[in-house]
């Protein structure tokens, strides 16, 4: 297993940033394909299932996803797979008020199996920039989505 942490601080209440990111389905808004990244969809299932689940298209094909924890406003701990098990992360955002401003650790933990162990310092390289994108953009995003104080 391999790890990398990515923080960020946001302009915006924490309960914005949580929300953007517990929301899996509205990412292709703000999350743009890159050369690792495709894409992000959720099957359609009840608004009440638990835990929500997506898949993530990535240049090593499809990661299924689930939501395995969340402490709102505070944290969420996603965990991907493939299919075949050889790739396996798990994504855990912090979420913490810092003024008038929001603190965001994302990290990430990379674990392969198989022929994957060869290329797994290729692998992690690859998450930590992608991970370091997705920050810029969950940042982008939030921030303009939050009315300009004093308006």
């Amino acid at each position: 297993m391999r790890s990398f942490t990515n923080v960020i601080d946001i302009d915006a209440p924490a309960h914005d940033v949580f929300v953007a990111l517990r929301s899996v389905d509205g990412y292709a808004a703000w999350l743009r394909h890159s050369m690792v990244y495709r894409g992000t969809r959720t099957p359609a299932h009840p608004a009440d299932a638990s835990p929500p689940t997506y898949e993530d298209s990535t240049m090593i094909g499809r990661m299924r996803g689930e939501l395995l924890e969340e402490r709102r406003d505070r944290e969420l701990r996603f965990h991907q797979a493939k299919r075949s098990g050889r790739v396996d992360a798990l994504i855990v955002y912090r979420v913490a008020n810092s003024g008038d401003r929001t603190t965001v650790t994302r990290v990430g933990e990379l674990t392969t199996h198989g022929i994957y162990r060869m290329v797994e310092p290729v692998f992690v390289r690859m998450a930590s920039t992608e991970s370091a994108r997705t920050m810029r953009a969950l940042k982008a995003h939030v921030e303009r989505e939050v009315p300009s104080k004093g308006a």
